[in-house]
């Protein structure tokens, strides 16, 4: 095992979860919509996994991917220059979120899908967390995995109060070899984490990423019926997400 000190990176799809009890709870609705989500049933996950793709191929060659956590995904880097780094990282991050909203927009045409999550996608935002600190680069068969109480406390810091489904969040330590001068209006404030008390965070919301959304009407439905059956049927899911970044590491 190896000790390394770098950076700590995590994106992570706000209203998952949400998205998720929306799609369970419709199973215990009425017997059509249950109909509509069983034979629709894995849609959510293909979203997600388009999603996720997404934002990885974005940040592929400035971090390097460690592990797919569901609707996250974390990250690494050994930068020697840790704040000629951090100006690369920001803009990356940035680009993320703006691909991100992006690409729900050019998915929209699954909303001519009558399941749950096909119509809630568009709620779906992008969170990212960015800490600097020691980890463990462990070798598990052919897999390497990051580990240590840094990546701990990442984690822990998903779980905060933060009124805002969209935003980076940076760790006191990431912020001081940080080079934040071009982020305007950062929030300074405090969390409360399990096991680690109160963290110094600052947080940044990204502006200009506001995207309304209409109601998908039955002629919207009717003309993009087709290619939503196209879609669903060649994407990638979680395994094939895996296959793609994970298994040369």
């Amino acid at each position: 095992m190896i000790i390394d000190k770098g950076f700590i990176v995590v994106v992570d799809i706000s209203g998952y979860t949400s998205f998720v009890k929306a799609h369970n709870a419709s199973k215990n609705s009425n017997l059509f919509k249950k109909f509509l989500d069983k034979i629709n049933d894995g849609h959510g996950e293909l979203i997600i996994s388009d999603l996720l793709e997404t934002v990885i191929n974005e940040l592929d060659g400035t971090l390097t991917i460690n592990k797919l956590e569901g609707d996250a995904a974390l990250f690494y880097a050994l930068p020697k220059n840790t704040n000629e780094f951090s100006i690369k990282l920001i803009k990356k991050l940035l680009t993320s979120i703006e691909v991100f909203n992006k690409r729900i927009n050019e998915l929209l045409f699954v909303q001519s899908c009558p399941c749950t999550p096909c119509k809630n996608m568009v709620n779906l935002k992008l969170k990212c967390f960015v800490h600097y600190g020691e980890f463990l680069i462990k070798k598990i068969r052919n897999f390497e995995e990051i580990a240590g109480q840094d990546v701990i406390i990442l984690h822990r810091l998903m779980k905060n109060s933060i009124n805002s489904n969209e935003y980076i969040l940076f760790t006191e330590k990431a912020s001081k070899v940080s080079d934040l001068r071009n982020l305007k209006n950062l929030e300074k404030r405090k969390e409360t984490t399990e096991d680690f008390g109160k963290i110094n965070i600052q947080v940044y919301y990204p502006s200009g990423n506001k995207i309304e959304f209409s109601k998908p009407n039955l002629k919207f439905k009717i003309m993009n019926f087709f290619k939503m059956q196209k879609y669903f049927w060649n994407k990638k899911r979680e395994k094939d997400l895996r296959e793609k970044f994970l298994d040369n590491i």
